[in-house]
């Protein structure tokens, strides 16, 4: 797969994960490793060990150069041998399912990819946090996994262990633009959204109850 343009923005938060194959579960995933090979990962990480190994994965067809369709998210479990939950249904399109927005601030570079499942909202995001300037040595970190909310309220949190893998200029273009996130169709431009209102950290990824 060729690298998106990249950005200061990209740089921070593109750093890769090990690698997501499923090589160790054996020949019984032959037919999903051919599949694998023909749906490019755009955003992966690896979750905090529950059980055994386990993987959100965001996957999609390359049509051509910076253009993808077919977007697909699996969380997988069990070394990443068992499909726990997948996303979109077989037949929806997903360039509306799957909407994309990122704004950048004092607390970080924050990436979301938000869906609607039932009555239930998930919100895929990765928050890169900048070095305090006031602690020696500091290298800075991230808050990254999927969280999962019902009229505002929190039904699950699903958080990666470590820093996701991501193609952010990928996802922006083969996806619908968030025009619900808290700064509107500002926040999924190429550049990223500058929040003037510090970010509450503790509520990522929650959608707010609609009316």
């Amino acid at each position: 797969m060729r690298l998106p343009q990249t950005s200061a923005a990209f740089k921070a938060t593109l750093i890769a994960l090990v690698l997501l194959s499923p090589l160790a579960a054996g020949p019984a995933l032959a037919e999903d490793e051919a599949e694998a090979a023909d749906r490019p990962t755009l955003f992966s990480c690896g979750t905090d060990p529950v059980n055994d190994s386990s993987f959100l994965d965001l996957s999609g067809v390359e049509l051509d150069f910076d253009s993808f369709a077919d977007l697909r998210f699996e969380q997988r479990a069990e070394n990443g041998d068992k499909i726990v939950y997948s996303f979109p249904p077989a037949g929806t399109d997903s360039k509306t399912a799957f909407l994309f927005s990122h704004s950048t601030g004092p607390e970080g570079y924050l990436v979301s990819i938000r869906w609607v499942d039932g009555d239930n909202d998930y919100v895929y995001y990765s928050l890169d946090i900048p070095p305090d300037p006031g602690v020696a040595d500091d290298a800075g970190g991230g808050a990254a996994g999927l969280a999962i909310s019902r009229k505002g309220e929190l039904v699950e949190r699903i958080s990666c262990a470590e820093r996701p893998y991501m193609f952010i200029s990928y996802m922006r273009h083969a996806m619908s633009c968030d025009v619900g996130n808290p700064y509107g169709e500002g926040a999924c431009g190429e550049s990223t959204w500058l929040r003037e209102q510090p970010l509450d950290t503790d509520r990522l990824g929650i959608v707010p109850a609609r009316d």
